[in-house]
C-alpha cells in the first residue's frame, strides 16, 4: 500500500532537482522519466503533481487492490457491488421490490 506521506517525501527531491520520483514511487514510471529529464515539465508539472499526489496515491492503491496485489486479498474483501435492485418473491409467488 503506498502511502502519501512517502508520496510527498519523494515530491519533495524536486525541489532539489531530482523531479519525478513521486510519480515512480505511484506506478508511473513513463511520466516519472519525463519528470526526470525535463525537471518537472520545468518545475510547472512538479507544483501540478503537488495538487494531484493524493489522487494519484489513491488510485494507485486502488489498481493494486483491484489487481489482488494483497496476500490476504481473498480474507478481505472489501470491493463488492451491492446490489441495485432488491426483488423478493412471497409465497404465493408475487415479486415485490
Amino acid at each position: 500500500m503506498k502511502s502519501g506521506f512517502v508520496a510527498f517525501l519523494c515530491w519533495l527531491l524536486g525541489l532539489v532537482g531530482i523531479c519525478g520520483i513521486h510519480r515512480f514511487y505511484v506506478g508511473r514510471p513513463g511520466s516519472g522519466l519525463l519528470w526526470l529529464l525535463t525537471f518537472g515539465l520545468l518545475g510547472v508539472g512538479q507544483i501540478v503533481d503537488l495538487f494531484l499526489l493524493g489522487s494519484m496515491v489513491r488510485q494507485a492503491n486502488l489498481m493494486k487492490g483491484l489487481a489482488g496485489g494483497a496476500a490476504t486479498a481473498t480474507a478481505n474483501v472489501h470491493n463488492v457491488v451491492a446490489p441495485v435492485i432488491n426483488v423478493r418473491i412471497d409465497r404465493d409467488g408475487n415479486a415485490t421490490t
